[in-house]
Formats: structure tokens, sequence, C-alpha cells
């Protein structure tokens, strides 16, 4: 049991603030009555099911934010940069990108469904090698969680090699998760809040350590029982599963894992030796991505695959 588990039942016991979220509740029953009548349930079922699925977001969400508030009350706030192309801060303004953000969506629904029966605080996302799109899937999927009411995330860069999720949130200045794995900084300094509300950032920050070595330590495993007591739910953006060790050793203390796999790109080969790496217990699914939607003539279509 983590060493923060009474101080966070303590603030959510607390009398909580007003909720600052966007309210995007009504597209996600929206999301979730469409996925429901397309796997068949009936009108009866979908909706008894739809009543539970909702229940995270009503029980003790205000208590919730109260302990973000309350833990993280002195860290700083930046901006996240509108440039990237292919970025969901970009494509939600963008008629011709709508197929993405709806896949986008699509998977932030199948994946609450799946919270909602495993309880899953914390989401490791990856992929078998470099360019796959495990990083923008990553960024994009907590831009979808941060819209829920009273659903704080909590985005985190833990490829420390190359920082690639630390270059689309800009590169703000913060000691990062290195910081922090290093014993070198609190996580109120390293933990940025966005001007997406509901929305927190770690970029990865800079070391001259062995990234195996950080994340072997204790402090790896102490800062996952923070966040994940702290948020609803915290995504890491992992390092390639082949050829590194990184990725075992991040997901170690994380309760689920998913993967990205590219069209026309990644290696089937190399997609079933790293799932083989996988807990299979872990194992949220498996993200088909850039794969062209022929039909609405949309810029990508995402395909997620989950574990039911």
């Amino acid at each position: 049991m983590s060493k923060f588990f009474n101080e966070t039942r303590s603030l959510k016991g607390a009398s909580s603030a007003p909720a600052t979220a966007n309210v995007d509740i009504q597209e996600l029953v929206g999301s979730l009555k469409q996925s429901m009548s397309g796997n068949g349930s009936t009108a009866v079922n979908a909706e008894t099911d739809l009543k539970h699925l909702l229940k995270p977001l009503k029980d003790s969400n205000e208590g919730t934010v109260q302990v973000v508030s309350n833990r993280l009350d002195k860290c700083r706030s930046i901006r996240l940069p509108r440039t990237e192309e292919k970025s969901f801060l970009v494509t939600q303004y963008d008629p011709a990108m709508q197929s993405a953000v709806e896949a986008y969506r699509t998977l932030r629904t199948r994946l609450v469904k799946q919270q909602t029966k495993t309880g899953a605080r914390s989401l490791v996302v990856s992929s078998a090698a470099q360019g796959e799109g495990k990083t923008l899937t990553s960024f994009n999927l907590a831009l979808c969680y941060a819209n829920i009411q009273n659903w704080p995330v909590l985005l985190v860069d833990a490829d420390l090699r190359t920082g690639g999720l630390s270059v689309l949130m800009g590169n703000p200045e913060s000691p990062g998760l290195a910081g922090i794995l290093e014993g070198n900084a609190s996580y109120q300094d390293a933990v940025l809040r966005t001007d997406c509300p509901s929305l927190y950032v770690l970029p990865g920050g800079d070391t001259t350590s062995s990234p195996p070595e950080l994340f072997s330590a204790p402090n790896w495993k102490e800062f996952i029982g923070w966040a994940s007591e702290t948020f609803r739910l915290v995504i890491i953006d992992s390092p390639p599963i082949m050829n590194l060790a990184d990725f075992e050793l991040i997901s170690a203390p994380c309760e689920s894992a998913m993967l990205v796999a590219r069209a026309r790109k990644t290696d089937r080969h190399a997609l079933t030796r790293v799932l083989a790496q996988v807990d299979p217990k872990k194992l949220a699914g498996v993200v088909f991505n850039a794969a062209e939607d022929e039909l609405s003539k949309g810029y990508y279509k995402y395909n997620a695959t989950p574990r039911v």
C-alpha cells in the first residue's frame, strides 16, 4: 500500500471546490450508446450498462479534483503548443481531420468501459519500434480523457532516451521525470498544469544516467503510487519495447498497457514478439494506427482492439 493512501483518503473526504473541467459527458454518453448498440445490446441492457459505465464520473470525482488541487496547488502552468499537424489540439478545429478526432474519442470510450471494470488508474503506451505513433496517440488520448468532467489526467514522458512527448509539449522548462527519479525534484516542482482543463503533464527532463537504472530504483514505483492516487488516470509514454529494457521496468508498477501498431510499417513478427513480453493481465489492447479511411476520406483511422 502506498504511503500516500491515508493522505488521499483524507483529502477525498474533505469538502471540494467546484469543478473546472470541460463538460464532455453528453459526447461520452452518445459514444457509449453507439458502441453498445453496435455490439447488439438491447435497449434495456444498454441503459443499465451505461449507468454502470458512468458511475466513476459521479462517485468521488469532486474529491479527486480536490486531491489534485491540494497536492499541486503551487505547480506551474504552461500553454501547450498548437503547431503539431496531427495533434488533437489542431485536428479538433480542422474539418478534414474529424475522422481522426472521432477515432481518438472512440478509443477513449472503449478504454473508459474497460477501466470501469478493472479500476486501472495507470496506462503505459508503447510499440514494437520507433515511428509507429505511440507518442502522438498518448498525447491525443490524454487530451480526450481531460475533456471528461472531473477526470484529472497526468501525461508522463517516460521515454528519457528521445523525449518525443516533451517535444510535443513544447519542451517546457521543468526538472521532469528525470529529476524525480534522481531524487533532485519534488512532484510539485516537476508536474505542470496545462491550459487544457484537467490535463497535467510531466516532461522527461535531462539526465546523464542510464534509464534502466533510474526505472529500477524505488523512486519510480513510489511516483506511480502517488500519481495513481492523485489522478483519475496516468498515461505513460514509454520507449519502444524491442531491444530495450525500459518498458518492462516502466510497466512493472503500472496496472495496464496498450500497444500501437502502424499500418504498412509494423512488422507482424515483431508485434508478435513484443506481445509476448506484455503481461496478458495488463494488456488493454492494440491500436491499429494510420489506416486510411476510404469511406469518410479522413486523414487517419484508429482502430482499437481492447481486451474485454
